[in-house]
């Protein structure tokens, strides 16, 4: 049976008469053109079958990478790429009702559907030329059943392919979407391990590769908070109970897999008996302040959402390790290390080469050993939590905004706005001239970065354009009063 979907077109651009009274309305109608112009720049111009990298020289060949070296027109990328877009220019139909950004957001939709595994998730890219693909197990079919087939949930890779599949889904009533949606979300509960210490945890990987770091449960850049946070949003979107169950079961294993104090703290991820375990070289097994900061954030949101004091308990005995393992910095600034060994809470480092070492002097590049992570923010947010009276706070429909209260969204987002359109050039882009940068080795095998500032490159970068189209489109949103198109905040499952 064919869904439905309401669309309301028009229904708050009156709202805000009042406007020339503060000088917006040409400002406003500018912003909407720049926000087309921007948007159809990338959705014409840059994306390809529908998808998107992370970053481009403005030739659109020179540079055009993801995670890896440079990719061919053939190979988009899932992670901080083609979600990233697309859920970007649904907000500019959201808030214009212009056609072209709903057309662009469809096609990175099936650009998603279209790469999508057979064990239900993504790998980082998507390649569309047969030759490339032909490594990978998507849709291929029986044909390719021996081929790759590993869904990664690492870098909130699947899950936000799926939870922009389903923002979609709102506006959208497509065959293809709506069946990748059904394999996605089958792909998530088979993936969950429903057994013994594991059980409510996901794995880095799935199928999980036997032996190796990618079966465990993993808390690694909020991997598994990912996980249940798309889930969560399934459950509320669908009215789906079998995903909120596993919600709650691996809030179980949050709370199973937290180390006893005075560490009570989290790993990155866990063996079979929820002690640390190893994962790349330079990722030992120890408590971790910037992966345990996630784990709190999530159970802070969920003990709002449920009202489980459990979860502000958890949280408040990792915020006594906080406050006894800062590095530098003061209460209200602190340092912290990424890892702490087990037992005697000294922090762990690695050198250039990758030796173990109490000694920060020669760290690594590419990888964050110490820093603040946020950490000081969660500690204030608990305070706040603790001394509020507990209540579980079902989802709701967000209230509407007043004319008052869209002036003043307005209002604040006005210096962005101008800023974002001083710097916008006549075809559409943001672009930002950078010396040429490679990773490259000293004579002792230390990666190290290499610049060359006589030969710079005018660059574009997709979440920098993801986020000033948003901005864009919330301006456009506040001043006509809400957004042009809203879509039901519920639907029948997939």
């Amino acid at each position: 049976m064919k869904r439905l979907r309401k669309r309301f077109l028009g229904c708050a651009g009156i709202i805000l008469a009042g406007l020339p009274l503060w000088g917006q309305e040409d400002l406003a109608a500018t912003c909407r053109e720049a926000l087309l112009r921007a948007g159809r720049y990338w959705s014409g111009s840059v994306a390809s079958h529908g998808g998107y990298v992370w970053e481009y020289s403005t030739d659109l060949t020179t540079r055009r990478r993801g995670e890896s070296g440079d990719l061919p027109a053939s190979t988009n990328w899932v992670q901080d790429g083609t979600p990233v877009v697309g859920s970007a220019l649904l907000h500019g139909y959201a808030a214009t009702g212009e056609k072209a950004f709903l057309d662009a957001a469809l096609a990175a939709g099936h650009c998603l559907a279209y790469g999508q595994l057979q064990s239900g998730g993504w790998d980082y890219r998507i390649e569309h030329d047969p030759a490339r693909a032909k490594h990978w197990y998507h849709h291929l079919g029986e044909k390719g059943s021996t081929l790759a087939n590993t869904t990664t949930f690492d870098d909130d890779n699947t899950q936000s392919a799926t939870r922009f599949l389903m923002e979609l889904d709102r506006y959208v009533d497509d065959a293809e979407v709506t069946a990748s949606l059904r394999r996605a979300l089958s792909g998530f509960l088979q993936a969950q391990y429903r057994e013994g210490a594991w059980d409510g945890a996901w794995p880095q990987r799935y199928p999980p590769p036997k032996g190796t770091y990618g079966e465990l449960p993993t808390f690694n850049d909020n991997t598994m908070s990912d996980c249940v946070r798309t889930m969560l949003q399934a459950a509320d979107l669908y009215g789906r109970q079998d995903c909120l169950d596993a919600v709650k079961r691996c809030l179980e294993f949050y709370l199973r897999c937290q180390r006893p104090a005075p560490q009570a703290g989290w790993p990155q991820q866990a063996d079979r008996d929820l002690a640390p375990a190893w994962a790349r070289r330079f990722e030992p097994p120890s408590v971790c302040a910037g992966e345990s900061r996630g784990n709190c954030e999530l159970l802070l949101s969920m003990y709002e959402r449920f009202g489980d004091r459990r979860y502000l308990d958890a949280v408040g005995r990792c915020v006594d390790w906080y406050k006894a393992s800062r590095i530098g910095g003061d209460e209200k600034r602190g340092e912290w290390a990424r890892f702490y060994e087990v037992g005697t809470n000294k922090p762990l480092y690695f050198t250039r080469t990758y030796q173990q070492t109490y000694d920060d002097s020669d760290l690594p590049i590419h990888y964050s050993f110490k820093g603040g992570y946020g950490i000081d923010g969660t500690i204030r947010r608990y305070g706040t939590l603790r001394t509020a009276e507990p209540k579980a706070q079902p989802t709701q429909p967000p209230a509407e905004r007043t004319p008052e209260e869209w002036q003043r969204l307005a209002r604040s987002l006005e210096p962005r706005v101008r800023s974002l359109l001083a710097s916008l050039d006549e075809k559409g882009r943001w672009v930002k001239t950078v010396p040429r940068t490679e990773q490259a080795k000293d004579d002792q095998g230390r990666v190290g970065i290499k610049e060359d500032k006589e030969h710079p490159l005018p660059m574009m970068y997709t979440n920098t354009v993801a986020a000033n189209l948003r901005s864009l489109a919330d301006y456009v949103m506040a001043c006509r009063g809400g957004p042009a198109v809203t879509a039901p905040a519920t639907l029948p499952a997939p």
